[in-house]
């Protein structure tokens, strides 16, 4: 009886200190961008918008702003296996707008805690404001990701029809706003309504 209860002891004792080892730190994880300064992402809510390896910078180049999320512990330990169901992106302001499961991280994290998001969101909506990595519900501290995206679905219903196209005529013949501005080129064109043709009464999957 005596080495039945020293066991289960010792199972109390180290249960939670493993429970731990999977249970990520919001403050010495931490999210990257592959690319140093501002890049905007193009959305579609069916998935063909483009990947984050092809986003746009300042002036329309084409840059590289995959996202690499590194998962640790409290005890600075890397969280691998960690679910990508339970790893998404979201906006301060809210302006992105998820289809199901359609801004997830890539894959589970890796040996070394860490996994990306290089594929094509399936979203709509824009945004100008931070990004923040998502980690079962909870941002990482901190001040988010130097990204924007923006979408022909350009008032975040998912589904890219009349109503969205009124609204780019509206900044193709008014003012600039980058929610018109596409290929993130400072300015608003044809190429933008061309781009825009191409998603057109797209919807979510």
């Amino acid at each position: 009886m005596k080495l039945i209860s020293t066991a289960l002891c010792l199972l109390i004792l180290l249960a939670p200190q493993a429970w731990a080892t999977d249970v990520p730190d919001l403050a010495l994880s931490n999210a990257t961008v592959g690319f140093e300064g501002e890049a905007s992402v193009y959305v579609y809510p069916d998935g063909n918008g483009l990947p984050l390896t092809e986003a746009y910078g300042d002036g329309g180049v084409t840059v590289d702003a995959t996202i690499t999320l590194a998962l640790r512990n409290s005890q600075d330990i890397p969280v691998p296996n960690f679910p990508w169901e339970d790893l998404w992106l979201e906006t301060a302001d809210g302006g992105l707008v998820s289809c199901v499961l359609g801004v997830m991280a890539d894959s589970e994290t890796d040996m070394n805690g860490e996994t990306t998001w290089t594929q094509p969101l399936r979203a709509g909506g824009y945004s100008q404001a931070a990004c923040h990595v998502m980690v079962a519900g909870s941002a990482l501290i901190g001040a988010g990701l130097p990204l924007k995206f923006n979408s022909p679905d350009i008032n975040g219903d998912l589904t890219v029809d009349l109503s969205d196209l009124s609204l780019f005529a509206g900044n193709f013949f008014g003012a600039y706003h980058y929610r018109g501005d596409f290929n993130n080129d400072g300015i608003i064109n044809l190429s933008d309504l061309a781009i825009f043709a191409t998603g057109y009464q797209t919807v979510c999957p």
